[in-house]
């Protein structure tokens, strides 16, 4: 018998190995086998046994078998093989993005001594040795433990030595993820009467502060009522406008206790909650799905910003639930929804497990080989990372704020988009698809139209409350009437100034970073560019430094003009950074937080800026596209949008489809609540078609729009895109292998292939580049593609193209 393997590489196809007899090997399982030339050992996935003997030579056995049971379900193979074949990369790239990697060994894998455990550790000399070795802080190969082991095949002692916690893989070094916990404050046992209340009151009449925070308490947490709150020890310090001394001087006398949980966790002596009353269009909406189902795999809900699409999921996950299926939610990105897995805890306990990318190599482990036992959780919530868990009983499958970019992985391969692969892993469960947003993508919308998934909207908020206001300001009116102030109208800072007397919240929304994009000469206007990368540098204020955003290099401010040498340097543009500074100097009393790339990169910093809003310890909220997504705040009244045009000028063909997703997303952050919300735009072209749209909440008219546009030209939703890259030090050599490419290309393709092209940034990371577009029809896609495929390997098999790197990516975003 033979077996053949997927491997951990970047090379294409799988490997047939021989099956010596004493080894039970199974799909799915792990094996150790050699590769290459050398010595080399890795742990690879078994795709298929057969009998067919291989021609030409004479297949290399497997050295042992890792797992006693498959660990990579046939559905998940099957997933695997579209994958490579859709995405035009290699089974071994998908492999490694969809494993933990500590199931992924390899000859390569880097190892450490772990937190030894003593209890059943091998007593044999060879371990002994081996964990010897790496006590000092020693990092080794896994064929250098093979050596110290003395074994031809380590894999299977060293994968005992990390089951038991004395070897690591290097990466593991890096500080475990760990959820971050909330204080709660509570009344102790003896002064939660009320006659120990009021002797409290007494007691503190001559400690003002400290009994205003127990005024504060007893408001916020209901204590004399029936149905007492929990407190948080951050909302009781902004309530209260005090400190945590005055709280410590209080559990100190007595009087408090304080207790932590890990934060979005319900409290567990409360028990799950009773599911809420859907409203009449949230129960309509419902049934329409339920009747949908019946003829389509994959329904389209297009539901308005905060219409209460959550509750519809939550109804649809806890029907899933009655009938003993699994329900995969995927949300665009794991740190921004806090506030949906919180609620979704409450309903549903602890039968749900989160998976992102934060997790620990070993969490992320345990998690797979959980989902593989009896005791599998009957709900993931997670990013695009969590389809690629093993799911034995999958019902449904929700994408939740389904248009959003971020379900594309863009680095490294396979560039899949997560919405596009949840569909074709549900149709291999014969499960369902829900696809959830208030702005559905054009590619989904198409479908929906033309009959190839359900379709149904959800058009009035949650409530009846109304769709916010918004109001236009021309940016050139303004600056010729001086009612400019920085880069605020006098009509946005009034809006602010108005909501911040009511009590109210803030979002300004300017989708870049930075403090200025740029800084620029005054007298031959020379712009300071990064040396690797052909992009200016964006001056970054609290760092005091100039950084380039594409290869992350760092360069102190200069003091002079590096062409003229002029000292007259001027910044031009405007970031985050920048509008955060201008808004505390036109607010002072303003309590101000930023949200962006450089203000969430620290642990937990994104979830402290979300709650500290939602507690209302921020009154405005400055942030570039990350506060488009999902937010649910209650008391947001006003959100402005500061330059409406950086949106549209893009040179991509989504780019206004992209501007009004965002425009109409941010918009619907504003009055979720109680009265419509407020939405200043100031733009230089108020009379822009997508700002029309925008204003009347059209998404019917911006599909209309869009669409013709896109049949005319001939793209998405009319055909499919794959856009090449290719990559070299050396411009002259890149752009011959491009031309050479595109020469070739057109002889099946003809004018479909676009291009090569220089894109707008030419060399990142000091690589020239060169971009072709092909356009593939859709009715003889994969005709079209296996041509792509193989004139790419018959130009990149010439020697003379075969250094040039070459990135490939099918449907780009």
């Amino acid at each position: 018998m033979y077996a053949d393997v997927i491997l951990p590489l970047a090379v294409p196809g799988t490997f047939t190995y021989s099956i010596p007899e004493e080894l039970n090997v199974l799909p799915g399982m792990r094996v150790a086998v050699p590769f290459g030339r050398g010595r080399k050992l890795y742990g690879g996935i078994v795709r298929r046994l057969h009998g067919d003997d291989p021609l030409h030579r004479k297949p290399r056995p497997i050295l042992s078998v890792l797992d006693q049971r498959p660990i990579v379900q046939a559905e998940q193979l099957e997933l695997w093989d579209r994958m490579a074949a859709h995405y035009l990369c290699t089974l071994g790239e998908v492999m490694i993005a969809a494993m933990p990697g500590q199931l992924t060994l390899s000859s390569e894998t880097r190892l450490v001594a772990g937190p030894l455990v003593e209890e059943g550790l091998p007593n044999e000399g060879s371990a002994v040795f081996l964990l010897n070795a790496l006590e000092n802080g020693q990092v080794i190969t896994l064929d250098q433990a093979g050596e110290l082991l003395g074994l031809k095949d380590p894999l299977p002692a060293v994968k005992r030595l990390m089951e038991k916690g004395a070897l690591l893989l290097e990466e593991q070094l890096k500080e475990d993820w760990k959820p971050r916990m909330a204080t709660y404050i509570a009344l102790t046992s003896a002064s939660r009467s009320e006659e120990a209340l009021h002797a409290w009151f007494d007691k503190l009449e001559k400690a003002p502060k400290q009994l205003h925070v127990l005024m504060r308490y007893v408001e916020l947490s209901q204590c004399l009522t029936d149905s007492p709150k929990e407190v948080e020890r951050t909302k009781l310090v902004h309530a209260s406008g005090s400190t945590t001394t005055v709280i410590n001087q209080l559990i100190e006398k007595g009087l408090f206790e304080r207790y932590e949980r890990e934060a979005g966790r319900p409290d567990p002596a409360k028990g799950l909650i009773t599911p809420p009353t859907l409203s009449a269009a949230q129960q309509e909406a419902l049934q329409a799905i339920q009747e949908q189902f019946k003829a389509h795999e994959v329904v389209l809900l297009r539901g308005v910003t905060s219409s209460g699409k959550t509750e519809i999921y939550t109804t649809l996950i806890a029907q899933a639930l009655q009938r003993e299926e699994q329900v995969l939610y995927l949300l665009p990105e794991i740190a921004l929804t806090t506030q949906i897995i919180a609620r979704l805890r409450q309903r549903f306990g602890d039968r749900i497990a989160v998976f992102h990318s934060r997790m620990a190599q070993h969490e992320r482990t345990a998690l797979w080989m959980r989902c593989l036992g009896d005791e599998a959780p009957d709900i993931i919530v997670g990013a695009r990372s969590a389809m690629f868990l093993p799911m034995q009983r999958m019902g449904l499958i929700v994408v939740d704020e389904e248009h959003d970019g971020s379900y594309k992985q863009h680095e490294p391969s396979p560039r899949y988009n997560a919405r596009d692969m949840a569909i074709v892993l549900a149709s291999l469960h014969k499960a369902k698809v829900l696809l959830g947003s208030a702005t559905p993508s054009m590619e989904s919308q198409h479908n929906a139209r033309t009959g190839k998934y359900g379709h149904v909207e959800l058009l009035v908020r949650f409530g009846d409350v109304q769709l916010p206001n918004i109001t236009r300001v021309d940016l050139r009116d303004a600056a010729k009437r001086k009612l400019m102030r920085g880069h605020f109208t006098s009509t946005l800072i009034e809006g602010i100034q108005g909501a911040l007397d009511r009590r109210e919240q803030i979002i300004v929304f300017q989708n870049r970073r930075g403090y200025v994009p740029a800084w620029q000469c005054e007298t031959c206007g020379w712009i300071p560019e990064c040396e690797q990368c052909d992009v200016s540098l964006t001056y970054h204020k609290q760092q005091h430094q100039l950084r380039c955003h594409y290869c992350g290099r760092q360069y102190p401010p200069p003091t002079h003009c590096g062409s003229c040498g002029s000292p007259r340097l001027r910044m031009i543009g405007f970031g985050t950074e920048k509008i955060e500074e201008e808004l505390a100097e036109f607010f002072p009393t303003a309590r101000i937080a930023r949200m962006d790339q450089d203000t969430t990169r620290g642990k937990h910093a994104l979830e402290r800026i979300l709650t500290a809003f939602g507690q209302g310890a921020v009154d405005i909220l400055v942030g570039t596209q990350m506060v488009t997504k999902g937010l649910d705040f209650d008391h947001v009244s006003t959100v402005g949008i500061l330059n409406a045009d950086l949106l549209m000028r893009f040179p991509d063909f989504r780019a206004h489809e992209r501007a009004f997703q965002l425009m109409a997303q941010v918009a619907g952050r504003s009055g979720r609540r109680k009265s419509a919300g407020t939405v200043i735009i100031q733009a230089q072209d108020v009379n822009h078609p997508v700002l029309e749209l925008v204003v009347r909440h059209d998404v019917d008219g911006m599909y209309e729009r869009e669409l013709e546009h896109r049949k005319t030209h001939g793209y998405p939703p009319f055909t499919r895109l794959i856009q090449l890259t290719l990559k070299h030090r050396s411009e002259e050599r890149v752009a011959t292998t491009a031309s050479a490419l595109a020469i070739a290309l057109r002889d099946g393709l003809g004018d479909n292939v676009l291009g090569p092209e220089i894109p707008p940034v030419s060399r990142i990371r000091d690589k020239h580049l060169r971009r072709l577009l092909i356009k593939l029809s859709r009715s003889r896609h994969q005709v079209e593609k296996d041509f792509l495929r193989d004139t790419i390997d018959r130009v990149f098999g010439d020697p003379a193209h075969s250094a040039i790197q070459l990135v490939t990516d099918v449907d780009p975003v």
